[in-house]
């Protein structure tokens, strides 16, 4: 994904729609700089839709919006409404030359290789032109193919990645800032990981001394989507604190602060920091779960149903429980994270998370969920659970297999061996039970379970 400077708004929806998957299909290390203005040496300045910094050019992009099919030549282009058009190559290769003469100012930029690209974003675009520079034009469909192989430039370019920097601060006048260091009043420590819609910090207050670490989300509200996209986006990105602000606090569901905005498109979440806690996930991924004992992956999912119950009591029904969402640090202390799926009894059905049947787990929501999401229910989450367990015990997810979950908890030697492999088993089939009636009722039966087979 590569990084977006925005330094005016787009004009039109082309625009928009090219800045977004250029964005999106271009690798990390690209730049791509949208609706700026350079002057030539006359002073006379010059609208550029998109520069794109690349691995081996700059290239200065013209967005063209045009439908259907396209004939002409280097003069002038024919469209099927019988439209009459001049080029539009000639003018941006025009603006190319401004470009590559300001570069060539600075003697460290006079090898940069300035490529002219005119971009058509409509689904419906075909371009047959009878010109020696027909090349020059590209659909969006072929954008990435084009923009990240040096075979498709016109001369022999050198490698210009280590000049994004000097050709930002031309363009751009300053240079990109590689990383965040600071959000609102967080000194950034580390960046933990990075999704399309979400990035994750490890962050210290710069004022707060006790405690002063804290797990900074950044959302993502995508500024190159239409407004209702972009509403349900927000909504979407608060769901979390619509359902954590109907609970109070509990010692198994993480803390988090109020929303900020930082640099205008995106919203920061301050979530309390577990000293050495780590997602279940990474646990399992990582086969440390075979470290732990039975009595420790048992506490683990005591303490993920106290909090799961007291979610329940509070009205919330999680609807996410899998791996990912326990954090676990050393006792083991156990934290239920990420609410954003969680159904929320009372509320209207336009609460609900958009996309929300697509972002279920299959591995671990109930199957009545699966079908349908609004069907969630304490039993839901407790199957959700089960699933979990069992995952910890065998050690691989997938279907629930009786005989595995015995043997295992039977097998002498083995960390998860017990007194009573069978009331434990039984009772985790019970959890898993594809019959929501067929489960416990409630997350208080859960714990019950758990105490009478604590070995």
């Amino acid at each position: 994904m590569a990084y977006i400077h925005r330094i005016g708004e787009p004009e039109n929806e082309s625009e928009t729609k090219a800045i977004r998957e250029l964005g999106r299909l271009l690798p990390e290390n690209y730049h791509v700089i949208h609706n700026f203005e350079l002057a030539a040496d006359t002073g006379l300045p010059y609208e550029y839709d998109i520069a794109v910094l690349g691995e081996h050019a700059v290239y200065h992009v013209e967005v063209k919006g045009y439908r259907g099919l396209i004939r002409g030549d280097r003069h002038q282009w024919v469209f099927e409404n019988g439209g009459v058009y001049p080029s539009p190559i000639p003018l941006a290769n025009k603006k190319t030359k401004v470009m590559a003469s300001r570069l060539r100012r600075s003697k460290l930029l006079e090898s940069v290789f300035v490529e002219t690209v005119v971009l058509l974003t409509d689904d419906r675009a075909r371009a047959q032109i009878r010109d020696e520079q027909a090349g020059r034009v590209i659909h969006l469909r072929d954008a990435e193919a084009a923009l990240t192989d040096p075979r498709a430039l016109s001369g022999s370019p050198r490698p210009v990645l280590p000049l994004h920097d000097p050709i930002c601060e031309v363009i751009l006048g300053s240079r990109p800032s590689k990383k965040a260091k600071q959000i609102g009043l967080y000194d950034v420590i580390e960046k933990i990981n990075q999704t399309d819609s979400r990035t994750v910090y490890l962050a210290e207050h710069r004022y707060i001394r006790m405690r002063p670490k804290t797990i900074l989300k950044v959302f993502h509200a995508d500024p190159y989507a239409s407004k209702e996209e972009r509403e349900k986006r927000i909504h979407a990105i608060f769901h979390d604190q619509e359902a954590l602000r109907l609970l109070s606090g509990h010692p198994n569901i993480i803390q988090t602060g109020d929303f900020f905005a930082w640099e205008g498109d995106k919203f920061v979440l301050p979530t309390e920091y577990m000293e050495h806690g780590r997602p279940l996930e990474v646990l399992l991924d990582k086969d440390e779960d075979k470290k732990l004992s039975w009595a420790e992956k048992r506490q683990i999912i005591a303490q993920a149903a106290h909090g799961l119950g007291h979610a329940h009591k509070g009205g919330v029904i999680h609807r996410d429980v899998r791996p990912l969402n326990l954090v676990v640090a050393p006792g083991p202390h156990v934290k239920i994270v990420n609410f954003d799926l969680a159904k929320i009894q009372g509320a209207p059905d336009d609460l609900d998370p958009p996309d929300l049947a697509g972002r279920l787990d299959p591995g671990t929501s109930a199957p009545e969920v699966l079908r349908n999401p609004a069907s969630a229910s304490a039993r839901s989450d407790i199957y959700s659970l089960g699933r979990v367990f069992y995952e910890l015990i065998v050690g691989e997810p997938g279907a629930v297999d009786a005989s595995k979950l015995l043997n295992e908890l039977s097998r002498p030697g083995g960390g998860d061996f017990m007194r009573h492999p069978k009331d434990a088993a039984a009772a985790i089939l019970r959890m898993s039970a594809v019959d929501p009636a067929k489960r416990q009722a409630s997350m208080d039966e859960v714990i019950e379970d758990l105490h009478l087979i604590d070995a």
